[in-house]
């Protein structure tokens, strides 16, 4: 592992547990990798819930010292082929891949789809979670104020090198060849979104939609 990777943890992301994306994660057993999954807080909650058995996770940070361990893990680019081939080498083939709030981060996450398809076990799943840059937090700005802002976190992660919408999300995801499984539409926790959507009788979701989080499926 390069000694150059970043050491610092950010709690508030890297061992952010994902609660809204458990309940679409199969409770089929088998092993699960996290890409870009911090220190593991989702494939542990996971793995604890009974949903797998075994879990680890590939990221560009450490896990400090006294941090609960995952079966195994990883440290390096997460779009080095030659990493990912050492992960599916040593640890897969995978029942279940966790991609989330990644791809969007990567120059090349059609390349790294496709290679995590190889890493699946047959019946097997990727699950991700992508972005929405139709919401109206970017689309409104940009209409009406002619404003592209680029922030620290968010859709306009300044650290995003893609963008995707429902469409372009579930043509990355099957675009080496998985089954689409899911396509599920998360607005987020604000009450006052949840009401707007029924008041308007969904005509409005695809603006007040965070992120979509997509399952894929190798059928074989």
């Amino acid at each position: 592992m390069s000694n150059s990777l970043p050491t610092d943890v950010r709690e508030d992301y890297h061992a952010l547990v994902r609660n809204e994306v458990i309940p679409h994660v199969p409770k089929d057993g088998g092993t699960l990798l996290d890409l870009g999954g911090g220190i593991g807080a989702t494939a542990l909650r996971l793995k604890s819930l009974g949903h797998v058995d075994r879990v680890g996770v590939v990221d560009m940070v450490h896990p400090p010292a006294g941090a609960q361990a995952c079966d195994f893990s990883y440290a390096g680019n997460l779009e080095d082929p030659a990493l990912l081939e050492q992960v599916i080498a040593e640890q897969g083939p995978f029942d279940t891949i966790l991609c989330l709030d990644i791809l969007e981060h990567l120059a090349d996450p059609w390349r790294v789809i496709a290679q995590l398809h190889s890493g699946l076990a047959p019946g097997g799943v990727i699950v991700a979670s992508i972005p929405n840059v139709r919401h109206y937090t970017v689309s409104v700005p940009l209409f009406f104020g002619n404003r592209w802002t680029l922030q620290d976190a968010g859709i306009l992660d300044r650290t995003h090198l893609r963008f995707f919408v429902r469409d372009s999300a579930v043509a990355l995801m099957t675009s080496s060849g998985l089954t689409l499984d899911a396509v599920i539409p998360w607005p987020g926790g604000r009450w006052k979104i949840r009401w707007l959507r029924k008041l308007t009788l969904g005509l409005f979701n695809s603006f007040t939609n965070f992120q979509y989080i997509i399952r894929v499926r190798r059928e074989r």
